[in-house]
């Protein structure tokens, strides 16, 4: 069994001998990119030890092999393309929906103003704030000051 780099160098040098077959049956306006193709190819292959040859011939290899081999699965797992059931026409024509179900109504372009149920006071009596009044001494002066004093020391903290 050959070495393996000799196995990668006479690989490379088939598939260059049947790429260049192909390119001299082209015409004279290929060679030129054939031999810069060749000697760029030589150069890199020059440079590069036999271990890293290995791997840019695995780095190379592997996704084109990867590449046929899904393609290949792809062509054998291929689903068939579902027919559409066609429906007797009695029971499709029993079975639909108004359009009116199925949109909501449209909405006004405006917004309704503010309907007053009684007139505005001009003056308020005692009696009449009696209900929306609330004394703040009457369950003792200390927890109201407490409560404002903790508020605005928030307020201060968040000051820069």
């Amino acid at each position: 069994m050959p070495r393996l780099p000799e196995f990668i160098r006479s690989f490379f040098s088939k598939a260059e001998n049947g790429i260049g077959g192909l390119l001299r049956q082209a015409g004279d306006k290929t060679t030129g990119l054939r031999g810069r193709l060749k000697e760029k190819l030589d150069k890199l292959l020059a440079r590069l030890p036999a271990d890293r040859r290995i791997i840019l011939a695995v780095a190379i290899g592997v996704p084109v092999i990867l590449v046929f081999f899904i393609t290949g699965v792809s062509l054998l797992f291929k689903d068939e393309p579902v027919k559409p059931v066609a429906l007797p026409s009695s029971s499709v024509t029993s079975q639909r929906i108004p359009a009116g179900d199925l949109f909501l109504p449209d909405e006004p372009d405006f917004v309704p103003g503010v309907m007053l149920e009684r007139e505005k006071r001009t003056q308020w009596t005692a009696d009449d704030a009696i209900p929306w009044w609330q004394d703040p001494l009457k369950d003792g002066e200390q927890e109201w000051r407490d409560q404002i004093e903790k508020t605005v020391d928030e307020i201060m903290e968040n000051v820069p």
